[in-house]
């Protein structure tokens, strides 16, 4: 016999399946004819873009199988939609990660069909070599489309993984332009902008793997702060609250290349939804 788990959470009655407490949770989104959408893990963001171009995240609580909270107010799926579609807003899932381009973990079967159709006699062997060929001449595309100035330099700031251990660093790179953030020396890249709006980088080789991030100076910052700051990131004396004061991301540069759906940094939807 079943046994649930009833509960009045932020103002609604909610219903659990107690057999069923903890295993992994999903938050439906519908339309308000019950239409599915999509579903994101417990705790997981949504993009809301409303009429006049704003876009906000919202972090999404599960409640159970037909309502979730976010902020301090709990929603039933179907009143979501509803709300959403009087206010004229939409909903998306908010990626982890946005990707520019990667090497890593190709895999041929994803490819194959497209591969297939244009050269029909290539084996297996020589198909994943084409797989390869193709990709290596969209990051040229990518370096094209990223021509982009953004300031005198980029400082490229993370870890570098040794046989002999991680360490941190900065390297510079003097054009300015995000293209140029765009070259590696490692057998496997991958460029993207994280949910925080971060350009990053991870690329791997026999000893280990690096993880950077790209950001330029902010207007005003002098030679002097220049030099003292990155004096604090050789020696590993920098926290993210000097890094903040003197830097700022580039991935909003990113996102307005490719159209890229880009909320208001750290702002979360509360109790602003009315009829």
């Amino acid at each position: 016999m079943t046994e649930y788990i009833f509960q009045n959470q932020y103002g609604v009655i909610t219903v659990n399946d107690r057999s069923r407490e903890n295993e992994p949770k999903n938050i439906r989104f519908i339309t308000s004819d019950y239409k599915p959408l999509f579903e994101i893990p417990d705790g997981e963001q949504i993009i809301i873009s409303y009429k006049d171009g704003r876009k906000e995240a919202a972090v999404c609580n599960y409640l159970d199988p037909y309502h979730f909270r976010i902020g301090s107010r709990a929603y039933h799926i179907c009143e979501f939609a509803e709300i959403m579609e009087h206010i004229g807003a939409t909903v998306s899932l908010f990626p982890e990660k946005r990707y520019i381009w990667s090497n890593i973990d190709l895999d041929v079967g994803d490819w194959e069909a497209d591969l297939r159709e244009e050269y029909p006699d290539l084996d297996g062997d020589e198909l994943y070599g084409k797989m390869l060929d193709i990709n290596a001449e969209y990051l040229c595309d990518k370096r094209v489309n990223l021509d982009v100035k953004v300031g005198d330099v980029i400082v490229k700031l993370g870890t570098v993984g040794r046989w002999n251990g991680t360490f941190s660093g900065y390297s510079i790179i003097e054009s300015g332009n995000i293209k140029d953030c765009l070259y590696t020396d490692c057998d496997y890249a991958e460029w993207y902008v994280d949910r925080d709006g971060e350009f990053r980088s991870r690329q791997i080789h026999h000893d280990g793997t690096n993880n950077f991030y790209y950001r330029k100076f902010k207007d005003g910052v002098s030679d002097e702060e220049r030099s003292d700051f990155l004096d604090m990131v050789y020696n590993s004396k920098a926290t993210q609250e000097d890094i903040d004061k003197v830097t700022e991301k580039l991935g909003r540069c990113i996102c307005d290349v490719y159209g890229w759906d880009y909320p208001t940094p750290k702002e979360q939807i509360k109790d602003k939804f009315s009829r």
